[in-house]
């Protein structure tokens, strides 16, 4: 508690802190939920890198009701307060408005450079995890990089844990991994998600080019999400692992024998 008054205070000083709560939701920083005399915040204490490319994306976007605004940060010790937004991890299914959400963050034009998936993926590459699941990942990438790309702003955490509900609408949290990427990326992350079956999967891709400016390109390909779901399922199923929480890595490897049938 003193720690988070002192940082509060170097936000602050006339604020005055009634709770703090560490959230236990994210696993690869340390959150609080703060709520003070005039408002709830989120404190986030970074372990990993600073992700100054994602808060200037919700600096933005908090504007557009899109996501919570970033409020203050110090980069030096790897902190950042934002707006806390009331509500519930997303559940049964998304939205349209959600999806047109996500078209308007995915037309961002900031100059990033491109995710690269197999460099994430071949972080994994000597676990024994890994192995069993490399040549299935191996024929998914071929057949990805000989597709068109379609590429955006991408959120690249699109899992239920980073959307947030509540009766205004959903909105999109955590923008640690946010950077330039085919947007199919994205896409199937919410298929993973939403474990939408393969009609739910047609309306999703039908509702994100409806959402498209008219004129604006985006090759429709239910294979091409079908190989990203595979790519983005097994780079979860080895950051879960790597971390212990063998209960995702038990559902998401079911999904995952699921889709290869």
């Amino acid at each position: 508690m003193n720690k988070i008054s002192a940082i509060f205070s170097a936000f602050d000083p006339q604020l005055n802190i009634l709770s703090s709560e560490r959230l236990h939701s994210g696993l690869s920083n340390d959150n609080f939920l703060v709520r003070t005399d005039r408002s709830a915040y989120l404190l986030k204490c970074y372990r990993d890198h600073w992700p100054q490319v994602g808060l200037d994306a919700q600096a933005r976007f908090a504007a557009l009701q899109i996501c919570p605004a970033p409020i203050w940060a110090d980069k030096a010790n790897r902190l950042a307060i934002f707006e806390y937004i009331e509500g519930d991890i997303a559940q049964g299914s998304y939205t349209a408005k959600l999806i047109n959400k996500l078209v308007c963050l995915h037309q961002h034009t900031v100059s990033t450079e491109l995710m690269d998936i197999k460099y994430e993926l071949d972080y994994y590459r000597n676990s024994v995890l890994y192995q069993g699941y490399q040549q299935t990942v191996e024929a998914s990438l071929e057949y990805i990089y000989s597709q068109p790309r379609d590429n955006g702003f991408c959120h690249n955490d699109l899992v239920k844990e980073n959307i947030i509900t509540n009766s205004s609408g959903m909105y999109l949290i955590d923008f640690e991994y946010a950077k330039s990427n085919d947007v199919y990326f994205d896409l199937a992350a919410l298929v993973v998600s939403f474990e939408l079956n393969l009609q739910q999967k047609m309306a999703l891709l039908n509702t994100y080019q409806r959402c498209l400016a008219k004129g604006q390109s985006f090759n429709f390909s239910i294979e091409k999400l079908k190989h990203y779901q595979v790519v983005f399922l097994v780079l979860c199923i080895c950051w879960y692992h790597e971390r212990g929480v063998n209960e995702k890595v038990e559902i998401l490897d079911k999904q995952l024998e699921y889709l290869l049938k």
